[in-house]
């Protein structure tokens, strides 16, 4: 989580680990002899023992405790033939990242005695890079996965899986709606597949099938939007703010330009080309600046990069949706903010209108 130290973080792995170790140490060396001798006569009974015993003993302890070094961490994560996993890496600060990759080296360096020591760092962005501040000597070190967006496809394999292990049938054109506005995140298609169940008060295994269909569907979207609307208005409001006049509102031109492609997306040079429609004199460098500010936005980014297709997309499908019925009505301006509650009203009518007139834009819809 946020503002977690590496300290924290070192400590958290070894209290995961919850090794024992010996405060003291006690030898002893003891020696004995026994002789006995029985004898019966004439039922009388003799008995004759001799014994000798000596003994010896010494005692240590650790002049100190064991210290909770990343040196110790990794001998304690190597014994127990396990890896570390840090999920959400992301988020912690970027001095605290740089650190963890020193520790990296270490575990490295430790790998030849113990095969399992591996960190795993999970992070919500594209590059490893982004992940942990690594420095140039690690760049041998650090293996990088990508897991890029699931395809149309993928969304649906688990939509079928879900409704065949349920005994719900979504039918094939609910399916096709939910991958659609998914935009390729398996987050988005579980909310709405349980939104549209619980709409049917389906909460288990059903005895008989029951259908989904597009009504249930309309009102998992509704629900959707509900629990996404505070995060919504957020993130718009932020977008679409100005601090001072400016010639171009240039991110309600990025916003408006990219909510004209599909849910996957465009690339930089089609959003320009989009803008240059209507400003033909739109400089690029501004597209460059106000593109990466929409991506990574401290409160709630509206827009994503994903690096390994170089596509920009709405960071939720609902916004998209948000931007298409926001700029049917509303232009960008030129020279000037925009009129006080403008996208207040808007917002309010938004919820009414996404409700009433369901779908305000057809998931095949790519205009």
């Amino acid at each position: 989580m946020k503002g977690l130290t590496f300290e924290a973080l070192v400590l958290d792995a070894f209290d995961q680990l919850a090794p024992y170790y010996c405060t003291e140490l006690t030898s002893t060396q003891k020696t004995s002899l026994s002789v006995q001798v029985s004898q019966e006569y004439l039922a009388i009974r003799t008995q004759i023992g001799a014994s000798e015993s000596r003994e010896r003993g010494s005692k240590s302890e650790r002049i100190l405790p064991p210290q909770l070094t990343p040196q110790a961490l990794g001998r304690f994560i190597g014994q127990a033939n396990s890896c570390w996993v840090l999920e959400d890496f992301h988020k912690i600060d970027e001095p605290e990242r740089a650190k963890l990759s020193q520790v990296m080296k270490v575990f490295m360096d430790m790998a030849d005695d113990y095969s399992t020591l591996k960190i795993v760092a999970i992070g919500a962005v594209d590059t490893a890079r982004q992940v942990v501040e690594y420095d140039p000597e690690m760049r041998n070190r650090v293996a990088e996965i990508n897991v890029p967006l699931m395809s149309s496809d993928e969304i649906e394999k688990i939509i079928e899986k879900g409704q065949h292990l349920l005994n719900v049938n979504f039918g094939r054109e609910v399916i096709s709606s939910i991958a659609s506005y998914s935009s390729g995140m398996a987050s988005v298609c579980h909310h709405l597949c349980l939104n549209a169940c619980t709409t049917k008060e389906i909460y288990e295994t059903q005895e008989e099938q029951v259908r989904i269909d597009e009504l249930a569907l309309q009102e998992a979207l509704s629900t959707y939007l509900e629990e996404s609307s505070d995060t919504l208005k957020k993130a718009f409001d932020i977008a679409f703010k100005q601090d001072r006049a400016r010639k171009y509102d240039n991110k309600k031109l990025i916003i408006k330009a990219l909510s004209q492609f599909g849910p996957e997306g465009a690339l930089r040079s089609e959003i320009f080309g989009k803008i240059k429609v209507g400003e033909p004199d739109y400089p690029q460098g501004n597209l460059t600046i106000y593109l990466e500010q929409l991506c990574s936005e401290q409160a709630v980014p509206v827009m994503r990069h994903d690096t390994s297709s170089g596509r920009y997309a709405f960071s939720d499908p609902i916004f998209r949706v948000f931007a298409i019925a926001y700029f049917s009505e509303n232009e960008p301006k030129k020279f000037g903010k925009r009129k006080p509650k403008e996208f207040e009203v808007f917002f309010e009518n938004f919820k009414i209108i996404f409700k009433s007139d369901f779908p305000i834009v057809s998931p095949k819809d790519s205009t």
